[in-house]
């Protein structure tokens, strides 16, 4: 028989992830709080306390207490305390493991929490965690004087470190993951055929708004709510997304006009929160005569694609374009539009030429507002050119509503 060395208190100890606060790891006693997180903090500075933690559910959970416990064999005692989940169980799920183990299955024997199973437990890691330690059920007990008292006792009959028969494998002890990175291509909004949605934070009536248009651009749906889960259940239980990248891109949306309303930010759909601006006092008559006039768009005819292509950096640039993509944050990637050669208003030609398009918070939007600049949408730009070709928008007309687009040498809309 082979004896465990004594845990020295270091940054590899527990080993595993979990809400806890680390005592002395060489003291015998490790607290379970269940869900009485407020118990944490005063339980692991009393003596006798290596580690103090919750626990929520009755596999996870419990699999990162067995590992971190079995991992450190100067742990003897395993005192369970505080509130029961009433749906997991993990408390009476502790008490079953200590006294029954697991089955073939790696369930936990007469655990009376939702799917008590420890898929990623090995075996004798259980049979080591049932012969390491002494689990008290004193579930319920939240008066700290008398948990402390129980650390006391607990700790003044301390049997030593648990020794095992062979070494620890540190690698058994860890979850094993395979590593992806972040990132991917999200299919534009647009074509989802149930349509888009245009979110909005209602501040005076605490509530937010999101309308469904179809993707004619029909108004079909309003609902109104307080909650991001709820709202988005609403919308996947009548079907009205289709697209795993939209209802995630809508979880999104959701969370951020949810935060808005909570702390009182102003919320724009695809934008950054930021601090909502004080409204200012009406301005005196004397003002209003110093105040300049409201910029204008001049009704100027736009550029052609060869008049664009003869530009040159810090040249003013006012052409049409068609959104398709956002390559980062704040740019929109699309194709130059031209002037549909029938002469006809408001109809014009997707030409070959990619733009990218980049607008900020200063740049003043006409006949709609932020959540209209996405994928999708059609925009007469205003700005100026740099080296790369990027135009910096100064001024953007919404024109999606509005606007047809032609195909070159064809002559039906898009």
């Amino acid at each position: 028989m082979e004896a465990a060395s004594s845990t020295k208190k270091s940054a590899s100890w527990p080993p595993m992830p979990g809400t806890y606060q680390v005592g002395d790891p060489n003291d015998p006693v490790a607290v379970c709080a269940l869900t009485s997180e407020r118990l944490i903090g005063p339980l692991v500075a009393v003596p006798g306390v290596a580690i103090a933690g919750t626990v929520y559910t009755a596999n996870l959970g419990i699999t990162r207490i067995i590992v971190n416990i079995t991992s450190n064999p100067a742990i003897r005692f395993l005192l369970i305390c505080g509130k029961d989940s009433a749906l997991f169980k993990p408390g009476q799920s502790l008490v079953a493991l200590s006294e029954k183990g697991v089955d073939d299955k790696r369930r936990i024997i007469d655990a009376a929490g939702y799917d008590p199973v420890l898929p990623s437990v090995a075996p004798e890691q259980v049979v080591q965690f049932r012969k390491q330690v002494e689990v008290i059920d004193w579930t319920g007990e939240e008066d700290l004087q008398i948990l402390e008292e129980r650390v006391k006792s607990l700790s003044d009959r301390n049997p030593g470190v648990f020794v095992t028969g062979k070494k620890a494998d540190a690698s058994a002890k860890q979850e094993a993951f395979t590593s992806i990175r972040p990132g991917g291509q999200r299919e534009p909004l647009i074509y989802d055929p149930k349509g888009y949605f245009v979110i909005t934070v209602e501040p005076d009536q605490k509530e937010i708004t999101l309308r469904h248009y179809l993707p004619d651009h029909t108004p079909a749906h309003e609902m109104r709510g307080r909650g991001t889960t709820s709202m988005l259940l609403g919308l996947l239980r009548d079907g009205l997304v289709t697209q795993l990248s939209h209802a995630g891109y809508l979880g999104e949306e959701l969370a951020k006009a949810q935060t808005a309303l909570q702390f009182g930010l102003r919320y724009d759909q695809d934008r950054p929160l930021r601090a909502r601006e004080s409204v200012a006092p009406p301005p005196s008559s004397e003002a209003k005569a110093a105040e300049p006039a409201a910029p204008k768009i001049t009704p100027t005819q736009a550029y052609s694609l060869k008049k664009f292509g003869e530009l040159g950096p810090g040249a003013s640039v006012d052409l049409f374009f068609s959104a398709t993509d956002t390559p980062q944050d704040h740019v929109l990637g699309g194709m130059f539009l031209d002037m549909d050669e029938s002469g006809a208003s408001r109809v014009y030609t997707r030409t070959s030429q990619r733009l990218e398009v980049e607008w900020t918070g200063t740049s003043k939007l006409i006949m709609g507002c932020g959540a209209d600049v996405v994928v999708g949408a059609i925009l007469r730009v205003f700005g100026k050119l740099d080296e790369k070709k990027l135009v910096h928008a100064e001024t953007l007309i919404i024109l999606t509503d509005v606007a047809k687009i032609t195909e070159p040498n064809k002559g039906k809309g898009q």
